[in-house]
């Protein structure tokens, strides 16, 4: 089980252990209890986890039949990095072990999952193909990674004189970033809005490169989710 970011669109209540292994809501250490007898039987957290270890015991306290419960009105206030760099230092560490945590859970394959419209008791993604492999592949279908993929094709289209190709892509990723960036600029306007993508932007960037290099280190290719 990994990587549901995070699981907050739900009502009170018990959380969906998930409907695919890799797929499943999770709690953020920054606001979750657990009980003690729960967690001894379970072995605690696992140290090699330096970030990521929410979603490991998550996954091994639902794995051996323990429910987890939403409360939406248990808030906890906590500080976040003032900086730039140091946001971006926090989710990259995020990115960094969650493909540590994938191998630890699940059995080595190629799959690939999309964002759902409308979020289902937590959960954010569905997978749209699955099948056993020796050399691990996850794929996170995002605007992020899109819209980067549409600018790399309009990049090199333009550099090997398709002119029509490249302008077709440069079209294609401007529209998938206004998608990208809809929901802020919707909800606080153009300037603040603007403002809550680029720091949205800064996070995806951070968490799609920790994941990226973390998943060469396990010896497999993790594209991420991203930040909602």
């Amino acid at each position: 089980m990994i990587i549901q970011i995070l699981s907050s669109l739900k009502d009170d209540g018990y959380l969906n252990k998930g409907r695919h292994p890799t797929v499943a809501p999770f709690f953020a250490g920054a606001n979750v209890a657990f009980r003690r007898a729960a967690l001894t039987e379970t072995n605690g957290f696992d140290p090699c986890c330096v970030t990521g270890e929410d979603c490991d015991v998550c996954a091994r306290l639902s794995a051996a039949g323990h429910e987890l419960f939403m409360q939406r009105h248990a808030v906890v206030a906590h500080d976040n990095q003032s900086s730039w760099w140091g946001f971006f230092r926090r989710w990259y560490g995020y990115g960094r072990y969650h493909p540590y945590v994938f191998r630890k859970h699940n059995e080595p394959a190629v799959e690939i999952h999309v964002r759902v419209g409308l979020s289902v008791a937590g959960e954010r993604y569905t997978c749209l193909f699955y099948r056993k492999s020796p050399v691990p592949v996850v794929v996170f279908v995002t605007k992020f990674q899109l819209m980067h993929l549409a600018l790399l094709c309009a990049l090199g289209a333009l550099v090997a004189g398709a002119t029509t190709l490249a302008v077709t892509a440069a079209v294609v990723a401007g529209v998938l970033a206004l998608g990208y960036a809809w929901r802020d600029l919707r909800r606080h306007g153009l300037l603040l809005g603007a403002a809550f993508t680029a720091l949205r932007y800064v996070g995806d960037l951070a968490l799609f490169a920790g994941a990226l290099v973390g998943g060469l280190r396990q010896r497999m290719l993790y594209l991420s989710a991203t930040i909602d």
